[in-house]
This record gives structure tokens, sequence and C-alpha cells, in this order.
């Protein structure tokens, strides 16, 4: 048995050199997100110190390590920091400022330490930004992205819908029947074992499915017709709010991005109005939504995000410039729940973290922190846009479309919850931003004067 470990871990040893030295930092990030949402914490944890051990973690690692030595080998492509890069590096900075200069050890129970989610939920995710932006993108790898996550988000689909029919033997990880692991048993929530980061995931898979249907083979576009219905199906039955409506924002942002011409504003239009009318028409019956609890308690659930806003002004009223310090919200929040001067029933929300990505950054960091992140968001938005424009090849403007849709999206659940507890949801939206920053300045839409009238660089020659 030894004998076999041991020729084991040299055949890893060579891999993982090979790897280091002339392996895709790209695919090395997209395998990452993958092992990190079905082979994560609940699937393999050990002890370590700071941080539980998992495989996910581990292989960051060992990115980090092969993107330094590629690096000092001249393997990457390094581009000029845009401000949105500045931001996030001032975000990232200032998040760790943040987080020392406040209480970060010693802590009540319940509390998440916040060195833990500082790491995972920002910096990990910046790896993947700053590794996948600096990498070397041209076609090949770029439409590989695409396909491993549309094939993913059929994995997803399936998953979620045999949870929901208690099909279990098509379940896997076999955790995912576990009711005692992670949140929200008895809807779609697959190997995240939470209905919004699997609703999220499944969201921007399912596009990047679609995005990649536009320019690949006859056959392919067929097939993925009977898909969209499946995942569709896998969405609704998450009964997750914010994720019907970041579907329905994501929708209607790929239309406005890929449809031309005068039908452009007046289909986008006429497809707002009707989500707004279903919207106001069904009001009692979605805030009165039965879960997985009955729907006194989901009413509950929409009463608590006024309390969290009321308790966020609070706050920052109080400490408006610098906030709490980063990580303080679930205990800094106590002390304002006595308010006896608004009819809000404060007390609800004493054991719950915020649900409100934005708030939660206002009252952590301040005005410092959240002026940062909005400052990346919207400059990645701005790469996006720029990449769909018509003068880029068609699976540029793919990818631009889809990081607007997982934008979208992105947005609309950080208006609902606190998206930075694992690196999941950051994770995949900073990965495909990289992607988008690292092919801007290839792609952007005016052209320097000696690449005018050209065909545009689809591999790793350039213009």
């Amino acid at each position: 048995m030894e004998l076999l470990i041991a020729i084991a871990a040299a055949v890893a040893g060579v891999w993982a050199l090979w790897y280091a030295l002339r392996g895709s930092l790209v695919a090395g990030c997209l395998v990452f997100l993958l092992v990190a949402t079905c082979f994560g914490s609940p699937f393999l944890h050990f002890e370590t110190g700071l941080l539980p051990g998992t495989l996910d973690r581990l292989l960051i690692l060992g990115l980090i390590a092969a993107y330094c030595l590629q690096r000092a080998l001249g393997r990457t492509d390094p581009k000029p920091l845009e401000l949105s890069d500045k931001a996030l590096l001032a975000l990232l900075a200032w998040l760790t400022f943040s987080t020392f200069t406040h209480n970060w050890r010693n802590l009540a129970p319940g509390i998440v330490p916040p060195v833990w989610r500082l790491i995972t939920g920002y910096f990990f995710p910046a790896a993947l930004y700053w590794i996948a932006r600096q990498s070397r993108l041209f076609d090949r790898r770029v439409k590989l992205v695409h396909a491993s996550l549309g094939l993913f988000g059929v994995y997803l689909a399936v998953t979620g819908l045999a949870e929901v029919s208690r099909q279990w033997w098509l379940v896997f990880p076999r955790y995912i029947a576990d009711p005692l692991v992670g949140l929200h048993y008895g809807r779609a929530r697959g190997p995240m074992v939470q209905a919004v980061s699997y609703g999220f995931a499944l969201g921007v898979t399912a596009l990047a499915g679609l995005v990649w249907r536009s320019y690949s083979l006859r056959w392919h576009k067929l097939a993925w017709l009977a898909i969209v219905p499946i995942e569709l199906a896998a969405l609704y039955y998450t009964y997750t709010r914010s994720i019907w409506i970041g579907t329905t924002v994501l929708t209607v942002i790929v239309l406005a991005a890929t449809l031309r011409g005068a039908w452009r504003p007046m289909l986008v239009a006429t497809l707002i109005t009707a989500a707004l009318f279903m919207t106001i028409s069904q009001l009692d019956s979605v805030t009165s939504l039965k879960r997985e609890g009955n729907a006194t308690e989901a009413r509950e659930s929409a009463t608590m995000r006024a309390c969290f806003a009321y308790v966020s002004w609070q706050m920052f009223l109080d400490r408006p410039l610098f906030g709490f310090g980063f990580g303080q919200f679930y205990q800094e929040k106590l002390a304002y729940l006595s308010d006896r001067t608004t009819p809000l029933e404060l007390e609800l929300i004493r054991d719950y973290i915020h649900h409100n990505t934005y708030l939660d950054l206002l009252t952590e960091t301040g005005l410092v922190g959240l002026s940062l992140f909005l400052i990346v968001l919207s400059g990645w938005i701005r790469t996006a846009w720029r990449l769909s424009r018509e003068e880029n090849p068609l699976w540029v403007r793919a990818h631009g479309v889809l990081m607007l849709g997982a934008l979208g999206t992105y947005a609309v659940q950080m208006m609902f919850h606190e998206v930075s507890y694992t690196v999941l949801d950051n994770g995949l939206l900073f990965f495909l931003a990289g992607i988008a920053a690292g092919l801007a300045p290839q792609f952007a839409a005016a052209r320097s004067t000696d690449c005018r009238g050209l065909a545009l660089p689809t591999t790793e020659t350039g213009c």
C-alpha cells in the first residue's frame, strides 16, 4: 500500500509540475470553480489552523503558485491596469485594513470570523480575476469556458429537478440528499446546498450555454432548445424570489444587448412592463410564498428586509465614512434592535447575518468601501458592453453578453442576500470579469489606427 501511495504521489507531482509550467491558467480557474462547487467543505474538510482545509482551497494555492511560475517564465500576458482594476486593489486593501483595525479575534459564538470571510469571499475571487485577466486569451480557450459552464448548467438543472422529485439516485454528490447539510432542504439547491447560490450559478451557466450555442454547430443549437425548459424549471423550483427576479433581469439585459434595430426598445419595454404588471398583481402571493416553511414564515422573511434596511440606515448615520468594521454587522447591530421609535419588529433580525450586500458593505466599511465596490462593478459593466459591440468577433460579443447577464442577476442577488460568505458567487462573477478584462485591450470598440480594416486576432499571435 505504501508503494502505491508513493507511486501515486510521484505521478501527481510530475503532473502538477507539468501543469505549473505549461498548463492553461484559464482551465485551472475553471476547474477550481467546479471543485469548489461540488467537492467543497461538505464533501471533505480538515483542520489546518486559520481556515479549514478543503480541496478547492488547496487547489487555488496551487493555481496561484502556477501563475507566479508562468509569469516568471514569460508565459502570461500582462495587461495595463484599468480604473476598475485599481479600484479592486483599493477595495481589497480597504477591506483588509477595516478587518484588522476592529475586533477580528475573541469573537462571540455564532459570528463568522471576518478573516475567513475576507479570504474566501474576496481574496480568492480576486485571485481568479487576476489570473484569468493576465492569462493568454484566444478563441479556443474562451469557447471552452462557455461550453464547460453550459454543460455544468445542465448538470445543475438535472440535479435540482432530481432533488425536488426525490430521485436521489440521480443526485451527486450524495451530501446533497442530507437535510442536515446546508440550507433550504426541499428546494432545488444543488451541490451548493443553498438555493440562492444554486440559482445564481444555474442562471449564469444557462446563459453560458446559450452564448456557446450561438456560434456552435447546428445540431448543438437544436439540442439546446430542449435543455432551456429544463433549466427554467429548475430555476423555478429554487422557490427564491431573488432568483426569479434575477432571471428576468438577465433575460431583459441579454435581449437589449443582442437585438438590433427598431424592435429592440419596443420589445424590451414590453417585457419590462409585463414583468412589473405581473409582480404588482401577484405581490401578495409572492410575499406569502410557501417554501420549506409555512406562508407566515415567508411573509416574515419579507418583513425582515425592512428591518435590515432601517437598522443599516441608523448605523450608517452614526459612522457614514468608515463603517463599523468589516465582518462586524452581526454583533454591532444588536445595540440598535431596542429602538422603539419604529413600528418594525427589529428583534426579528437578531440571529441573522445581513441580507443585503450593498447595505452590509455600507454599514461595515462605510461610503469608502461601498463606493470602491460600485466603481469596480461599473467598470466591469463598461467593459462587458464594449465587448458586446457588433465590431467584435462573435465569440467575443458572446462573452460580453454573458458578462452583462451575469452582472445583472448578481446585482439583484446582492439586494436580497449577502453573497460574500462563500467563494462560489463572487468566484464565478470575478472569473468571468477577469476574462472580459483580459479581452478588452485586444477587442476594444475603438480600434487603434494600425488595426483599422484588418481582421481581428482570434489566436495567440494578436494584431
